[in-house]
């Protein structure tokens, strides 16, 4: 849903199961290929503070794929593992590594692959929100509200696609 204020276009989006307004970017403002991680937008930044998160890191940026959006995949690839190991506590390391789910219930090690990956509720994340390959771009932030592990989640949509 969009709406005109005060000379911006705003568009409504779902941020952990609520809805906020926020300002519309242009298509010509959105960078046609990925650039470097950026900042999260401030309305993103201003939950994560509402909800006395800490401990804010990237992980990736990355131009969804055809199996990333894939509902028979049902998960999202993470391209930069390291990073993302990194913020794992050693508790939640181990239950990784023994195929369990922590306590985000969304992240799994695919041992074959050696990659983590989002699996748990993806699939309706990108039906909500209909993502596509090749058109949007995600970057996938950590931090943690108290123990627990969250994720942020900010999606641009590219410009246009060259195969």
């Amino acid at each position: 849903m969009n709406s005109f204020v005060s000379g911006n276009y705003m568009t409504t989006i779902k941020l952990f199961g609520n809805e906020i307004s926020v300002p519309k970017e242009r298509e010509d403002e959105i960078p046609p290929i990925p650039s470097p991680l950026s900042q999260l937008p401030c309305a993103i930044l201003t939950s994560i503070e509402g909800m006395k998160g800490r401990g804010l890191v990237s992980v990736m940026r990355k131009t969804l794929t055809t199996s990333d959006v894939c509902v028979h995949q049902s998960r999202l690839f993470i391209t930069n593992r390291k990073v993302l190991w990194s913020q794992l506590l050693e508790e939640e390391q181990k239950k990784v590594k023994a195929k369990e789910h922590v306590e985000v219930e969304v992240l799994r090690l695919w041992q074959s692959l050696n990659m983590l990956v989002l699996n748990s509720g993806w699939v309706k994340l990108v039906k909500v929100n209909k993502l596509e390959a090749k058109v949007h771009c995600i970057e996938l932030w950590t931090f943690r509200m108290g123990h627990k592990l969250c994720f942020a989640l900010n999606v641009e949509r590219q410009r246009q696609y060259h195969p």
